[in-house]
This record gives C-alpha cells, structure tokens and sequence, in this order.
C-alpha cells in the first residue's frame, strides 16, 4: 500500500502550505538524526516525513500524489529524495528564527565566507551625558584588510592560485547522513584562494590587526542597553568581501545619588524628626544642580514627592520625566543630656492618643496573642 504522505505528517487533505510546513518542521526536530544517534527507527520516520514534505510542499508534486496516490518517482522508481537538498530545506523552514543572525541553518556558515563578522563593543557613559547627550571616542582593535596586498594574501606583483581543497569555493561540503554540510575551508580560510608567495605583513591571510578610532554621537535620553550598528567597521575578511558592523551597546554607569526609572529619576531624601512634622523648605540635588523642594508638615517615611520636569528627556523629543523624590526619616543615634530630657518631655505631652499606627499595630499584637 502506498503511503499517505498526509498521515506521515498528521495533516488533513485541505491542510495550507503553511500547516504542511509546520507539520514537517515538528516532525523533522523530533526524529532529526542529530538528536536520535544510531536510532535506526528515528531515522526511517526523519526520512519519510522529509519525503512527505518534498512532495507535499510543492504544488505539481502534490496534485499528482492526490490524484494517483503516489509520487512523481526519479529513474530508480521511488521518490527522488536523494535530490532533496536538506541543507537548504531547513534554511527555509528556519530562516525565521534565525533571520536575526544572518540567514537560515543552512546558510549560516556559509554566510562566513560572504563577509565578516560584526564586532561587539560596550560603550560606557555616565547618567548625566545619558541625559544631556554627549559625542564619545570609541577606540577599538579589529581585522582589516592588509594594505600592503590590498587583502589578497599575496606578495604584490606574485599570482595566487585556487585553493585545491575547496575548488575556489571557500568552503568544504560534505555528506553527514541524509544532510548536506558544509564548513569553511580550513585550507584557505574560506578566500578560495592561495598565494604562491605569502604577504610578508599578513602573512597571506590578508588581514592585520588595526586600531580603530571612531567618533559617536548619543542622542539625550539614550538608555542603558542601546545599540548602534556602524557598516564597515567589524572584521574585514579580505578577498573582496564586504566587512562587518560595529555592534555598539550603551551601558550607563550606576550613579551615587540618582538611579532611573523610565523616563524618571529617583533619589532619597534624608529628613529629621522637626523637619518631618514642621514641614521645611529644602535643597534636594537634581542633573542641573539643586532645586528647593516644599515638605509638608507630618509627612511620613517612605512617602514620595515629585519635581517636575527634572527627570531624564524622552527619546526623540523635548517632554522630560519627573524627579521622584522619597523620604527618609533620619533618627539620631547620639544625643547630650538636655535633648534627651526635651524629647522625654515631648514624649509625655503626646501620650498614647497622637499615635494612632502604633496604636494600631499594639491592638493587632494583642488580637495574635
């Protein structure tokens, strides 16, 4: 009997690409040689889910199953699959989840011969240029392109010849079960090509180490974990292909006083008994120097203030967020005879009744016991 590619991958007759698709990417994770060594079974069901697929997913193919109820077969009379080019099936099914990368599975190693790699680097800067914006120097070390032989490995005036392991190709292929690899010549470290007579600077890589200094400009309000990409300034692989991204992240140092929160500052403020129950007028330190702020009478530790507008700018624009301010209650831990005698007698003259929390807490102390 032959068989129902539509069962082998659990879908109905009507099933859509996309649902065929995600059949055989479920099925082909499952039983992938990969992750089920020398599991001859495991084996079998990869290969007919992937001939399932190679007949399913293509429309001529799966009109013909549909109405014969068998494959187009090759000259050997069963499914062509030895024509099934894995590699780049699962760069198709993947491309999505790895599109961030630079290609799919199948193309991510070769896309290492295509150009050079991008080169991270952390820059950085203090809370107040977070705020202001500021222009930095980023210095760093990458691989350039060789001047002295303009990348191609060779002594000037000397041919190179192509390299005899990967044809000129600058990768290997090669079989390893039922996929189709390939990693980069180790031989010619993937230019495809070798010099007759190496380059004395680079010797015949065409790549030297290269200082790099660039000038950044940060915008105000820039948060920490910012990137920027900056096109020609990562590795340079030579060989005419193109260089890679400067990846910079921004990392915004802690600060002594101040930490963010959004388009929000918060700092603490540290206040004494009078000053909590009086109320007073006070210098609280912002990113533009220092600003008075009003305490009310009786406020409460932990309680917050807000100044406005003293916060950090929003991103692409002129609105700012506010400063929060929390409240500290500073108790003394040194006191001379005649401040403590005043604060016993402040102590009797409040009796019981004027604190109406600990009052509180006492009458739910007794109810637990």
């Amino acid at each position: 009997m032959a068989t129902d590619y539509y069962e082998v991958l659990g879908v109905a007759r009507s099933a859509t690409a996309d649902e065929i698709k995600a059949a055989y990417r479920k099925a082909a994770l499952k039983y992938h040689p990969d992750r089920n060594p020398n599991n001859a079974e495991a084996e079998a069901k990869f290969k007919q889910a992937s001939e399932a697929y190679h007949t399913l997913s293509d429309a001529d193919r799966r009109a013909h199953f549909d109405r014969f109820g068998s494959a187009p077969t090759g000259p050997s009379g069963m499914p062509d699959f030895q024509q099934i080019n894995i590699e780049e099936l699962f760069s198709d099914l993947m491309g999505g989840l790895f599109g961030n990368m630079g290609g799919g599975v199948g193309s991510f190693v070769r896309g290492q011969t295509r150009g050079g790699r991008d080169i991270p680097y952390e820059l950085v800067i203090t809370l107040e240029e977070s705020a202001r914006g500021c222009e930095k120097t980023v210095e760093f070390e990458r691989p350039a392109v060789c001047e002295t032989c303009t990348g191609r490995g060779a002594t000037p005036g000397t041919e190179v010849d192509t390299c005899p392991a990967c044809a000129g190709r600058g990768e290997v292929r090669y079989q390893q079960g039922f996929f189709k690899m390939s990693r980069v010549c180790g031989r010619c470290g993937a230019k495809g090509t070798i010099p007759r007579e190496p380059c004395v600077k680079c010797t015949g890589s065409g790549v030297v180490k290269r200082m790099e200094k660039l000038q950044v400009l940060l915008p105000a309000g820039v948060d920490d974990g910012a990137t920027r990409s900056v096109d020609g300034y990562g590795e340079a692989p030579g060989n005419g292909l193109p260089s890679g991204k400067l990846e910079i992240t921004v990392r915004v140092a802690s600060h002594s006083v101040f930490s963010r929160d959004g388009q929000d500052l918060r700092c603490t403020l540290p206040l004494s008994f009078p000053q909590a129950a009086l109320g007073a007028m006070v210098d609280v330190p912002t990113l533009e120097g220092s600003a008075k702020l009003r305490v009310p009478a009786g406020i409460q530790p932990g309680q917050e203030l807000r100044l406005r507008a003293k916060g950090m700018p929003r991103f692409g624009g002129f609105a700012r967020g506010d400063q929060i301010v929390t409240v500290q209650l500073e108790v003394p831990t040194t006191l001379n005879d005649q401040q403590k005698a005043l604060i016993e007698q402040l102590a009797v003259s409040f009796g019981q009744e004027t604190h109406p929390q600990q009052k509180t807490f006492f009458e739910k102390l007794k109810e637990l016991l």
